[in-house]
């Protein structure tokens, strides 16, 4: 077994770029871990068997570990389409041109999740022409800015994740929230991980519900 020097120093160079690059670079995040994959690869890629025989043995190992692979994404990503269809089912209840709070439920940081569902209130941008509160807004990120500035402090990411007290390091407060967002900023309020009933506020109406998930109307006086 060898390294090919054409794949091994630009392995090397990815790599030294991950050590050396911080986690926050020119309104970027994890700009480090971006780095990682592309080390990785190229260093396995660099492998260089100088057998025939061996070499055949690798690529069929290759070859049926990227299958199962495969398969397993595919497998998990159905199972989130599913639960996500679920929850995204709140979307069509939103009336055009809506500001929706939304507030997600979130494990500690450092907890593997794979739920994928921190941003799917955006998708009431899209089909409902909504404001939502859960989109980045990162200097030289988006051509775009936010300018509702009523609706601060729960403008953009991480405003609506929302996590276990223990440890409470970035985004909102659930029961804090609900109490103080601006009333006059949002029409909706869309709780996603939280029983319908969670939030209790007696201008907050109740209006959609999946039995894990909610949407509440807020009431004008």
């Amino acid at each position: 077994m060898g390294f090919s020097p054409l794949l091994g120093w630009p392995a090397l160079l990815c790599l030294g770029a991950f050590v050396i690059l911080p986690r926050l670079l020119m309104g970027g995040a994890y700009v480090d871990m971006r780095m990682a994959p592309a080390a990785m690869m190229l260093g396995l890629i660099a492998i260089r068997p100088t057998d025939a025989d061996r070499s055949r043995v690798l690529a069929t190992l290759a070859v049926a570990f990227a299958l199962v692979r495969l398969i397993g994404t595919t497998v998990s990503f159905a199972e989130r389409s599913v639960e996500q269809q679920s929850e995204l089912a709140a979307v069509a209840v939103i009336p055009r041109g809506a500001a929706v709070l939304s507030l997600i439920a979130r494990p500690c940081n450092g907890a593997w999740t794979d739920l994928r569902r921190d941003h799917l209130p955006g998708l009431a941008i899209v089909r409902r022409d909504a404001f939502t509160n859960e989109q980045w807004a990162i200097d030289g990120q988006q051509a775009l800015h936010i300018r509702y500035t009523i609706a601060a402090p729960y403008t953009s990411d991480p405003s609506q994740s929302v996590y276990p007290s223990i440890c409470p390091d970035i985004g909102s407060n659930f029961k804090a929230a609900i109490a103080q967002f601006p009333r006059a900023a949002f029409t909706h309020v869309w709780t996603i991980g939280f029983p319908p009933g969670a939030a209790k506020a007696a201008d907050l109406r109740l209006i959609w519900t999946n039995g894990g998930s909610a949407l509440y109307r807020v009431e004008r006086r």
